[in-house]
């Protein structure tokens, strides 16, 4: 009896032991599938695959007549599985030789304990080649973007830059980037227990939206050949030309100098990387006058034939002796400004008030971002009327005290050139998305900084700079122009240097019918330093150029302008070439829909371009007088209209460039 109630007892330990333990078991399996099931799950995803993101293909840049600027390219990126690699070292050597790549580095890579690690991205045609040539294990390839800028140079500071990983650095690139880059891909490789790949899935990236921008890709091309010669003559530290539509703030060019290429930014300083036309404050000097000019007549405290006394270049004002350039006595206004006259202005500052003055300053938007669409825009040095001190007030209206940027004072001049209206100038005309077409399209934005009546008295009075005063060296060839020159001593250590210069001249042509502004400012140039000599020579160049290939009719009577094309040199081809429209990914649909017609006859004879790069073929368009548009990059391999066709002056020509040169 007792045996069989011990024995009884121990069934029932056992049978609760058991029962015990089988809920343990359960209560383990519930927390491993249940409660904890997607932590383990995303733990063995980790140690079972690996998630490349693969950077999306940044959107196009393009110029107003959808000539590239900017775009992107598919280039090999290369990493390596460390699992699967048979001789380290070797592998190292080979690598960092195709690479340029240190061996340490890479060994560092390879003895990584990940499942994959990038080796190089975005490798040279060269690079990848060798590479896979060598034929190593555990190396593969992944194909990513590279943003490349086929005019190099040109419209850098606009444009701006991006980074290894993509992302925009600078210029619209950076301003944009949220628009442009697009969303990232993906590409998962499944490894094993050893840490080796055995499959992969890529999800594709999502592209960016392309921009219409309001540059011309030729008058950027003028602005910055003309750029380069005035550096090559003057020497100058820095140089900055802004070229902008008078009517709706649109900006056709923008130069700086010292500049860079952005398909190798990183090789040169970043001082290059500056965009000077909006970060370089600087006293405007002279061209500050037109602000002056237009306070006291907006405040009808003067008029342009009202005769002021210069008191023969000489006025004291609270113990401070300032000079004109020349023994000025009697001017009228609108000969002070034509003469640039420093005692006319200050007594024209005297009238007008500190507190009344600041406000106009105020109102023409010194002292305030202009907000144009690019990073890096300062806002210029302006104080309150309260902070003035007795003598800020001559100061200023002769441009000294203040500092502005090239962009306000270009500004100010097109308001001046419009009638009155102060436009925000701006870049991107429009952002257009792959999927859901145009996204946003930029409207003109102005607000009326002075009357229409006042306007038209400084347009005399610029006129008059140009063809009686300071600016004879603007005279245009064909056509009005007007403007006003600037030469301001710099401050150094606090005090006006005797040997460092800022000249400029901002002026607008035709001064009958405005359809350009430009401003061109020189920082400490050497040897002359008068923006009459230096600066002024600058806007001819470049005005008389671009007007003729906007195809502006000319407003000098005696004018007719003589287009030549030696004959020598044209060749009559075999059989007409038709130039094939670009693939719709690298022009908007705005553009694609445009048809190239026949073009009208007329005299001008078209050269034949085969062969030749984008500079050549941009100059001999401008010496002919036609409207280039580019497509591609490398050499000219096919035109329309072909060669030897004749046609009206300002007529279209597009030129298809490529790498790729074939016979013909």
């Amino acid at each position: 009896m007792k045996k069989d109630q011990s024995l009884s007892r121990r069934v029932y330990i056992l049978i609760a032991v058991m029962g015990l333990w089988g809920t343990a078991i359960g209560a383990r399996l519930y927390f491993l599938h249940v409660v904890h099931s997607a932590d383990y799950k995303e733990r063995a995803e980790r140690q079972q695959q690996r998630t490349l993101e693969v950077s999306p293909r940044r959107g196009n840049i393009y110029d107003r007549n959808g000539n590239e600027l900017a775009v992107s390219i598919k280039v090999d990126s290369v990493f390596v599985v460390p699992g699967e690699i048979e001789n380290r070292k070797a592998t190292a050597k080979t690598l960092a030789s195709a690479t340029g790549l240190s061996t340490r580095d890479i060994m560092a890579k390879l003895n990584n304990d990940r499942s994959f690690v990038w080796i190089k991205r975005r490798l040279t045609d060269v690079e990848s080649e060798t590479i896979r040539k060598a034929k190593l294990p555990g190396i593969y390839f992944q194909k990513e973007d590279r943003r490349f800028y086929p005019q190099r140079e040109l419209a850098s500071h606009v444009l701006g830059y991006v980074n290894i990983d993509e992302e925009g650095m600078g210029g619209l690139e950076y301003r944009y980037n949220d628009s442009v880059r697009g969303d990232a891909g993906r590409v998962v490789i499944m490894t094993d227990a050893r840490g080796r790949s055995f499959h992969r899935v890529e999800e594709p990236s999502m592209p960016g939206a392309n921009l219409m921008t309001t540059i011309d890709e030729n008058i950027q091309y003028i602005i910055e050949k003309e750029l380069k010669a005035a550096e090559e003559r003057t020497h100058a530290k820095g140089i900055s030309i802004v070229a902008m539509d008078p009517h709706s703030g649109e900006i056709l060019g923008m130069g700086n100098y010292p500049t860079f290429n952005p398909n190798e930014y990183s090789r040169y300083p970043p001082t290059s990387w500056i965009n000077r036309s909006l970060s370089q404050v600087y006293e405007p000097g002279s061209t500050f006058k037109i602000a002056t000019a237009v306070t006291a007549l907006e405040e009808k405290l003067t008029t342009p034939d009202e005769v002021i006394d210069c008191q023969m270049g000489s006025i004291v004002l609270y113990g401070h002796r300032i000079r004109d350039t020349h023994k000025f006595g009697l001017l009228t206004v609108k000969q002070i400004i034509e003469n640039s006259s420093n005692v006319g202005a200050i007594k024209l500052g005297l009238r007008i008030g500190d507190e009344k003055f600041a406000n106009y300053i105020d109102r023409f938007g010194f002292g305030h971002p202009t907000n144009i669409d690019l990073p890096g825009e300062e806002r210029g040095l302006t104080k309150p009327a309260a902070r003035w001190s007795k003598i800020s007030i001559g100061a200023i209206s002769m441009g000294q005290e203040i500092g502005v940027t090239p962009l306000q004072v270009i500004s100010m001049v097109s308001a001046v050139a419009n009638g009155g209206i102060r436009y925000r100038p701006f870049v991107v005309k429009k952002i257009q998305d792959p999927r859901r077409g145009v996204v946003t399209e930029t409207e003109s934005q102005g607000v009326r900084v002075m009357s229409e009546r006042t306007a038209r008295e400084l347009q005399d009075m610029l006129d008059s700079v140009v063809t009686d005063g300071t600016a004879h060296a603007s005279k245009l060839a064909g056509y009005t122009a007007a403007g006003k020159t600037g030469t301001a001593q710099k401050i150094v250590d606090g005090h006006y240097g005797a040997h460092k210069y800022v000249a400029s001249f901002a002026g607008y042509a035709p001064a009958t019918n405005p359809t350009l502004a430009l401003i061109v400012v020189l920082d400490e140039p050497q040897g002359a330093y008068y923006g009459a000599e230096i600066a002024a020579p600058v806007f001819k160049n470049i005005a008389e150029q671009v007007l003729r290939y906007r195809s502006v009719p000319p407003d000098v009577p005696s004018y007719a302008p003589e287009y030549k094309v030696e004959k020598d040199k044209l060749r009559a081809p075999e059989k007409p070439q038709i130039l094939e429209p670009p693939h719709p990914e690298f022009i908007p649909a705005s553009l694609s829909r445009q048809t190239v017609g026949p073009p009208e006859l007329g005299d001008i004879a078209i050269p034949d371009f085969y062969g030749k790069s984008l500079r050549e073929v941009t100059e001999e368009c401008l010496k002919a007088g036609l409207r280039f548009q580019s497509i591609g990059s490398g050499a000219a391999v096919q035109q329309m209209p072909p060669p030897g066709a004749y046609v009206r002056a300002g007529a279209r020509v597009r030129v298809r460039f490529s790498t790729r040169l074939s016979q013909r």
